[in-house]
């Protein structure tokens, strides 16, 4: 009688279990990952416009005029730092002297808030009453975050919309 030699390793079936639970974590990890992004592109374009509108009022008191002029700030490309493109008309030194850059819309665009394709969505909007009294900042933001619903808002000396 022969003795059988036993063989060590895995089977082709172990090997399958064990690829489709690594497979599953994967997926698991990614989808995680991608939430996080969209909840940090949100929470980015909520911080920037807080921070416009603290050097819009910043500004406004030294000036007692909003800067005047139109401006789609996505525009002018993620990481730009225009020595002065709010200074449409009158408002000299807007950049570096009450904000330091002027931050963009982050990409990728996600939920509602499209690249270029108009106002409120991927772009930061800027405008401005003809006499400088008041000012719209429109932008979105693709799920809730710190307090804003998904979709587009107006920022105003009076707060968020």
């Amino acid at each position: 009688m022969k003795k059988q030699k036993a063989q060590s390793g895995f089977t082709l079936l172990e090997l399958l279990v064990v690829l489709a639970i690594i497979g599953l974590l994967a997926s698991v990890v990614i989808i995680a990952t991608q939430s996080a992004r969209s909840k940090a592109r949100d929470a980015k374009r909520a911080g920037d416009v807080r921070q416009i509108m603290n050097a819009m009022e910043q500004y406004h008191i030294a000036n007692n005029v909003y800067p005047t002029g139109t401006l789609s700030i996505l525009s002018f490309g993620p990481g730009t730092n225009i020595d002065n493109p709010l200074a449409l008309d009158s408002a000299p030194n807007f950049v570096p002297q009450y904000i330091a850059f002027l931050p963009v819309s982050p990409l990728p665009a996600d939920g509602g808030c499209s690249p270029n394709t108009g106002l409120g969505n991927n772009n930061y909007w800027y405008s401005v009453a003809d006499d400088g009294s008041s000012y719209n900042l429109v932008f979105c933001v693709g799920a809730q975050t710190g307090g804003l619903s998904a979709g587009v808002h107006t920022a105003t000396s009076g707060g968020i919309q």
